[in-house]
C-alpha cells in the first residue's frame, strides 16, 4: 500500500477538496491511503467524514491584517502570504518537511501549495501539480502578469519576482535544497494535472500543455429543493462576506424567481431575515450539478469549478468576482458570452437591471448551451480515473530513497 499526500496551501472555499476528493476515492478503491492536509478544515468533515479519509491542518500563512497591493503576477501573491520574510517562510517549509518525515508518502500532490513544494525540493519524493489555471503558471521568467488586459510594467514583474525568489532561495539554502534559477523553477514536477480547458485558462499565452478539463465531479451535499416563485430558476453559490450581498438578496427576492443560494456558513438569523417564499438560502453544501441540471440562471464569484460547470451545463452566468482569480475566470466566461459580471470595485452594482438582461437576452444562454455542447464528451468520471491512473503510474517510478 503507498501513501497519497494531498497538499492544500492557499485558496479559499471548498472547492480544492472537492476536486480532487473523486481521485482519492479511486486511489482508495486501488488500496492506497490518501491524507488530506488542508488550509481550511471548516467543511472538511462534511466532504471527507463519511468517507473516513484522514485530515490534518497544513501550516499556512497568516496575514497581520495590513492592506496588501494587488498581486501582478504569482509572484506578487507569494510575496503577500510572506515570501519576503524568509524567517517565518522557513518555520512553514520545516513544517511541511515535519509532515513529509512524520507521514513517510509516496506522492505529493500540490494544488496551490508552493511552500509545500519549496519544502519538497532535494527530498526523494516525487510530486505533482494538480488544479486549475491560475494556480499553475507557466515556465516564463519573470511570470506573466494576471491582469494582462491593464498596463504592467515588465521591470515590476521582473522586481517583484526578485524579492520572492530570494526569499525562497534563503530558505532553500537553510534546508540543504536545490535553490530556484527562477521561480518557475518552483513548479518543475514529475506531472501536472492542468485542470481546466484553454478557453478557460488563466494564461491564455501557455503553450504546450495537456488540458486534463475542469474537476467536475458529484460532491456531498443535500438535494436541492426548490422554493416557489416563477418558473425561472435560479441557483447561486455565494460568499457570506460578499459586500453586496444585501442588495443582490433584496434584487433575488424581487425577481419573484424561484431562488436557491447556498452560503456557506450563514446563520439561521441570517437565513431567516433574508429568505421569503422565493428564496431560499442552505448554509450546507447542496449537490451543483443537481442544481445546474434544473435551473435556468446562476449566480456565483467565480469559483473556476463552479463556472466551469455551469458552462458545460449550458447555463447562463451573472459572475460577481471578489479577487484576482475569480476576476480572470469572470473575464473567461464573458469572452466566451455565456454571461455578465460585476468587478469587484463597482459600489453599486444595479442587480434588477443585470439580472434582467441576463434573463431576456437569449444569446447569453446559446453562448452557454454552445460552450457546454462542445465539450458535451466530456467525463468527469473517466478524467479522475485517468488521473489516479497516473499518480499510481508516478508512485511505481519514483526515486527510491537510500
Amino acid at each position: 500500500m503507498s501513501r497519497i499526500l494531498y497538499c492544500w496551501e492557499l485558496g479559499a472555499g471548498y472547492g480544492h477538496i472537492a476536486a480532487f476528493l473523486p481521485v482519492a476515492r479511486r486511489l482508495r478503491q486501488a488500496g492506497h491511503d490518501v491524507i488530506f492536509v488542508l488550509k481550511n478544515l471548516q467543511f472538511a468533515d462534511v466532504l471527507l467524514g463519511d468517507e473516513a479519509f484522514g485530515y490534518l491542518q497544513a501550516p499556512v500563512y497568516w496575514p497581520d491584517g495590513r492592506p496588501l497591493p494587488a498581486a501582478l503576477n504569482y509572484a506578487g501573491i507569494l510575496a503577500n502570504t510572506g515570501y519576503t520574510d524568509p524567517a517565518a517562510l522557513y518555520s512553514r517549509a520545516n513544517a511541511w518537511r515535519a509532515l513529509y518525515r512524520h507521514l513517510k508518502p509516496d506522492l505529493l500532490v500540490f494544488d496551490h501549495a508552493p511552500t509545500a513544494q519549496l519544502a519538497a525540493r532535494g527530498l526523494p519524493l516525487t510530486g505533482a501539480l494538480f488544479g486549475g489555471g491560475f494556480q499553475i503558471p507557466p515556465a516564463s521568467h519573470p511570470l506573466p502578469a494576471l491582469r494582462p488586459w491593464l498596463p504592467t510594467a515588465p521591470r515590476e514583474l521582473a522586481d517583484t519576482e526578485a524579492r520572492v525568489l530570494a526569499g525562497a532561495n534563503a530558505v532553500a539554502a537553510r534546508l540543504e535544497a536545490p535553490t530556484l534559477r527562477t521561480l518557475a523553477d518552483l513548479f518543475e514536477t514529475a506531472e501536472t494535472f492542468l485542470c481546466t480547458w484553454p478557453e478557460l485558462d488563466a494564461y491564455p499565452q501557455r503553450v504546450s500543455a495537456r488540458y486534463w478539463g475542469p474537476a467536475l465531479h458529484a460532491t456531498a451535499g443535500s438535494e436541492p429543493h426548490w422554493p416557489t416563485g416563477s418558473a425561472l430558476k435560479l441557483f447561486g453559490y455565494l460568499r457570506p462576506e460578499y459586500p453586496a450581498l444585501g442588495p443582490l438578496l433584496q434584487a433575488l427576492a424581487a425577481s419573484g424567481w424561484s431562488c436557491l443560494l447556498h452560503i456557506p456558513g450563514a446563520s439561521a438569523a441570517f437565513a431567516d431575515q433574508h429568505a421569503g417564499a422565493n428564496l431560499h438560502i442552505c448554509a450546507q453544501p447542496l449537490r451543483l450539478e443537481a442544481a445546474l441540471g434544473t435551473c435556468d440562471l446562476a449566480v456565483h464569484h467565480g469559483g473556476a469549478a463552479t463556472g466551469a460547470a455551469c458552462l458545460l451545463a449550458g447555463k447562463p452566468q451573472l459572475v460577481l468576482p471578489m479577487q484576482i482569480e475569480q476576476a480572470i475566470n469572470a473575464r473567461r466566461i464573458t469572452e466566451v458570452g455565456a454571461g455578465v459580471q460585476v468587478p469587484a470595485e463597482t459600489l453599486k452594482p444595479n442587480f434588477r437591471a443585470l439580472l434582467k438582461d441576463l434573463s431576456a437576452r437569449p444569446n447569453y444562454a446559446a453562448a452557454a448551451k454552445a460552450f457546454g455542447a462542445k465539450y458535451v464528451g466530456f467525463e468527469p468520471d473517466a478524467q479522475a480515473q485517468a488521473i489516479a491512473e497516473r499518480c499510481l503510474s508516478l508512485i511505481e517510478t519514483r526515486p527510491q530513497a537510500d
